[in-house]
């Protein structure tokens, strides 16, 4: 029973920390939000088919890029790359094809 006693402030700090916390990011929470869900949204377009799990590391990660700084004009040199793997390794079945389009994207668009 005392272990009751102590957990009720603990959940009460944790829910006002929380609160708080919710409250003075509320717009990046927004942010971030939107942009999980264009990254969702890039995965289900792009892994579709593909079986070889490099291409689907690649395809993630190239998402998670896209998302976070595809709209950037300062990121726009990069951008080409991370296009191009996305588009060129969907439905890649090999880990041996996936390495040769990552490496042809990379000589297509040198970072």
């Amino acid at each position: 029973m005392r272990d009751q006693g102590r957990a009720r402030p603990l959940f009460a700090l944790v829910s006002a920390v929380a609160a708080a916390a919710a409250l003075a990011s509320s717009s990046g929470l927004a942010v971030a939000q939107s942009d999980m869900e264009k990254q969702a949204q890039c995965e289900l377009s792009f892994i579709r088919d593909t079986r070889s799990p490099m291409a689907i590391q690649y395809i993630r990660s190239a998402c998670n890029w896209l998302a976070l700084n595809g709209d950037s004009l300062l990121n726009e040199r990069n951008k080409g790359y991370y296009v191009c793997l996305v588009q060129q390794l969907s439905g890649v079945q090999a880990n041996e094809a996936a390495a040769a389009v990552i490496s042809a994207c990379r000589t297509s668009n040198p970072l």
